[in-house]
């Protein structure tokens, strides 16, 4: 049975997750000494830096009396609860409580391990003793002293993390969302090829002597009439994707193609809502500086259409219909196979 015709074991709309991996959390200039409250995974988070830089994660709750450490303060190397001045330092301990000399061990609350990468910060919310490597970014550009890189735009989007993650691998949507845009009509019809590694996926598309868009133009400065415009879509479950575009004018086939890299952390904040991080690399310049305003533009459109998706789920659960997929939607039903895999392999 293909991956077209084989039935999904997910349901978009209300689709759980793997746990034992890294997922964005934040971009690392939104975490300082305020803290941060942020709700990853179904699981209220605390973020914080101590007053040595030091990150810190914590279930944001205080074990005392419930009160949530986001509405706290950061003192010294600790975080302190609000209500009853109870103090915990990035590894969950308490290390103050004003009306006791005494710190019970069981004084203490979940900490997640945390690390920053390329502007980025991810948390690891799963079991600590199959804690992983983090994501190579390097192979995107970023890092990398002949590229240039930034983190760029982060939505909050009330729909399940499954949608963006396919709407991502699917580049076929571009042609009637995102209409004239990013592509000239050609997109959707033609050939591309999927291929599968573990849990990670690519597709690859190669349009020659295509017309570029507005948008496009614009990116990369192409001035010229016809190019040829490669697209790769990769997916690196359950939590990161990378779109990769690639263009050679056609009246300089010799020239090393313009890359543009976009890396998405996509991290469920529940079964009805997701963060979307991005961050952008590329081989030259960013010459478009409504670049960050530009690409909040176009994922906007993906996100209404995604709300719209999530809403019409909710409305109907459970009386829904199968949902029928076609070709295009090929690397989506690859991914749910192992996404639904990977979450049993963790039951």
């Amino acid at each position: 049975m293909s991956a077209v015709e084989a039935s999904s074991q997910l349901v978009v709309g209300d689709a759980p997750w793997p746990k034992n991996h890294w997922y964005v959390a934040a971009y690392s200039h939104e975490i300082s000494d305020k803290p941060l409250a942020r709700e990853l995974l179904d699981t209220p988070v605390v973020l914080f830096r101590d007053s040595r830089g030091q990150l810190g994660a914590l279930f944001d709750r205080c074990p005392h009396r419930g009160m949530p450490f986001s509405e706290g303060e950061v003192v010294g190397d600790a975080l302190q609860c609000p209500y009853h001045g109870m103090e915990f330092d990035t590894s969950g301990q308490c290390t103050h409580i004003p009306s006791s000399q005494m710190i019970p061990k069981r004084m203490c609350v979940s900490a997640y391990p945390v690390q920053e990468q390329y502007g980025l910060v991810w948390i690891w919310m799963g079991d600590p003793d199959q804690l992983g490597p983090l994501p190579d970014l390097a192979r995107w550009g970023f890092g990398r002293a002949d590229w240039h890189w930034e983190p760029a735009v982060c939505l909050e989007v009330a729909a399940n993390y499954l949608l963006p993650l396919e709407n991502l691998l699917d580049a076929s949507h571009i042609t009637f969302l995102h209409k004239g845009q990013i592509d000239q009509g050609l997109v959707a019809s033609h050939p591309f090829e999927v291929t599968v590694n573990g849990t990670e996926l690519r597709v690859d598309r190669v349009l020659e002597k295509e017309k570029q868009s507005p948008l496009t133009m614009k990116t990369f400065g192409f001035s010229g009439d016809t190019a040829t415009r490669s697209i790769i879509a990769e997916a690196f479950l359950p939590a990161l994707c990378g779109i990769r575009v690639e263009i050679r004018p056609d009246s300089d086939p010799d020239q090393a193609p313009q890359v543009n890299q976009l890396a998405v952390g996509i991290t469920p904040r529940n079964r009805k809502s997701c963060y979307q991080f991005t961050a952008v690399a590329q081989t030259f310049p960013f010459i478009n500086e409504q670049r960050n305003e530009d690409l909040r533009n176009l994922l906007m459109e993906d996100v209404a259409a995604m709300e719209s998706i999530q809403r019409l789920h909710e409305r109907l659960a459970p009386d829904l219909r199968p949902e029928f997929s076609v070709k295009s939607d090929e690397a989506a039903m690859r991914a749910r196979r192992i996404l639904a895999r990977m979450i049993e392999e963790e039951a």
